[in-house]
């Protein structure tokens, strides 16, 4: 007797990389959310380097924006309508003078009608309009961060890292790994301008090298990661002011560890904010799970040993019981199974191949 056909059910997932050649693109694939797999991963979309990307549903349906590499010179930033069967249709691309990899990391507002842009090697923020059915304008502002650090091989200029949104949707943070700060703007989400804020940025601590910013959903703390002394700074938020101050800060490597050797990496919440994920890449291989406290600090729940080499990013299922891992080094999607009690991981042992993945977002 045949057997009936598993229904998938749940969501597209997709996977941007930084391939250049073999494999380059996005690619698409079918989540089962009832056992976490994914299924005819595919090639949604050819292009250089698309390294990082957002999902949104509108009113309008499913979007999905990315930014890639068109030239060596140019930088692109596309926007795209999910179709049913998980393709994708091109909206329309805004073309910028910029670096290769660049787009490091890419944030919409709550209204998902404003985009704000890092770009690492250029030292560029930027923002976007994004219309009600998903058309980019070009950059409404623009700003070049200046500065530098004290670690002479990652410092020696300014780098705009990672990019939020704070959770009343007034303001957006961009970490700038080269200069040790986090810049803070105003937003405007109806028009999607960017205004520094006053004061302009949170000087974190010198060769600290902040990488990812995210906020607790409460919005009383924000989080950042740091990327070169491997540490995760607790801080608190005034929402009022755009003001950040330091309340705390928890190593991400074990002792003896070198951190000369090792790099930190994402830093995202669960949707509840009970539990914080971090991770190592280089002397360490690993997701980390951190508990939450009513004071905001962070106690360490588990390491858990990535299984692969460098997790470039990663998210958690919409339905919260999976989190994948974009390893850029061995060139998979990785599933883990996530205890929504204790906040822990599994290994599933299901890896998908993709070619220099890099990110992970669900539609």
């Amino acid at each position: 007797m045949m057997r009936a056909a598993k229904k998938r059910i749940g969501n597209w997932i997709y996977v941007g990389s930084t391939a250049v050649g073999e494999g380059e693109g996005i690619h698409v694939g079918e989540w089962d959310a009832s056992d976490g797999t994914i299924g005819n991963l595919r090639l949604a979309y050819a292009c250089i380097q698309p390294s990082f990307q957002v999902t949104a549903h509108t009113p309008s349906g499913k979007l999905l924006l990315s930014g890639h590499q068109p030239q060596q010179d140019k930088a692109a930033l596309s926007s795209f309508r999910v179709m049913p069967n998980g393709n994708l249709t091109l909206i329309n691309t805004v073309e910028l003078e910029d670096q290769p990899e660049s787009f490091i990391q890419i944030v919409l507002d709550k209204t998902h009608r404003a985009l704000v842009s890092a770009s690492y090697r250029t030292s560029k923020v930027r923002s976007f309009k994004v219309s009600a059915d998903g058309h980019l304008s070009d950059a409404v502002s623009e700003f070049t961060l200046r500065g530098s650090g004290p670690n002479v091989r990652r410092q020696t200029t300014a780098h705009a890292h990672g990019a939020v949104v704070s959770p009343d949707n007034r303001f957006a943070l961009v970490n700038d790994l080269g200069s040790d700060k986090i810049m803070v703007y105003k937003l405007d989400p109806a028009t999607a301008k960017l205004t520094p804020n006053d004061p302009p940025f949170y000087q974190a601590k010198p060769g600290s090298g902040p990488r990812h910013t995210t906020f607790h959903p409460s919005g009383r703390w924000a989080y950042s990661i740091n990327e070169l002394d491997s540490t995760i700074t607790t801080m608190s938020w005034n929402a009022r002011t755009g003001v950040l101050t330091s309340t705390g800060s928890t190593p991400t490597t074990e002792p003896g560890v070198d951190i000369s050797r090792n790099r930190a990496g994402e830093v995202i919440f669960d949707s509840a904010g009970k539990f914080l994920y971090g991770c190592n890449r280089g002397a360490a291989e690993e997701i980390l799970v951190y508990k939450v406290s009513s004071d905001g600090q962070l106690s360490l729940v588990s390491r858990t040993p990535l299984g692969g080499k460098e997790a470039r990013h990663y998210a958690i299922s919409p339905d919260g019981g999976y989190l994948v891992v974009a390893e850029q080094a061995t060139n998979f999607a990785s599933v883990f199974r996530r205890d929504q009690v204790s906040g822990a991981l599994t290994p599933t042992g299901k890896k998908y191949p993709v070619n220099k993945a890099s990110s992970i977002s669900f539609a």
